[in-house]
């Protein structure tokens, strides 16, 4: 699935027409398990990456529509939705498979831009709560995106992190709230250098009295 899908990407940026697309179009069909999701192919169990692949390919070809069953897909991508709002760490995110502890931005990524594709009005995606959550994962040193990780580990910022979560807002026309919460980061970043150079200065000015005095 995933070599189809790139060579399908590779006609778009070329810009010329696909051939066989029912061919190609029916072999994406044939990968369809019966909870709604798509394997690499017709003997493998369906993963995310694979159903958002189908779902792209087959939007490319100009046949969204004839997805095996659109209601048991959207299910299927729905279910890896956190909506425990106690969960700080994932609520708002998509998880990457069933037994995963930590919603990531890939994963976040792929079900909603498949959700989109198979949804364009975004009426099953919850707008909101995964903006919030995808704007939390932004580095504050450099503005980049890092993955959910596990515990106190460094959360360092990448290249295709930043990529998922970018693309996941812009599936929701918000990349203005991205560019908001860049200047809330690098502002309150500047306020807090202030604020400790203050500290700073009046611990010096006090100590600088102290011995003052005492001389």
């Amino acid at each position: 699935m995933s070599s189809t899908y790139f060579v399908v990407q590779v006609f778009d940026l070329i810009e010329e027409p696909i051939p066989n697309k029912t061919v190609h179009k029916n072999w994406v069909l044939s990968c369809n398990n019966s909870e709604g999701g798509y394997g690499g192919n017709q003997s493998l169990s369906s993963t995310l990456a694979s159903t958002y692949y189908a779902a792209s390919i087959l939007d490319e070809l100009g046949a969204i529509n004839d997805l095996v069953d659109k209601n048991k897909t959207l299910t299927y991508l729905k279910s890896f939705y956190v909506d425990d709002s106690a969960d700080l760490n994932s609520f708002g995110g998509y998880l990457p498979d069933e037994m995963a502890q930590y919603a990531l931005l890939s994963s976040t990524f792929f079900c909603v831009k498949s959700i989109s594709l198979i949804d364009p009005d975004l009426s099953e995606l919850n707008r909101a709560s995964t903006m919030a959550w995808v704007l939390a994962r932004q580095y504050f040193e450099d503005g980049g995106f890092a993955e959910n990780s596990e515990g106190y580990e460094q959360k360092v910022s990448s290249v295709i992190s930043s990529y998922y979560g970018f693309e996941t807002l812009r599936v929701f026309n918000a990349l203005s709230s991205l560019a908001g919460e860049i200047w809330m980061v690098e502002f309150n970043f500047w306020i807090l250098g202030i604020v400790l150079m203050s500290i700073g200065i009046i611990i010096a000015l006090i100590v600088f009295l102290w011995r003052k005095r005492r001389i």
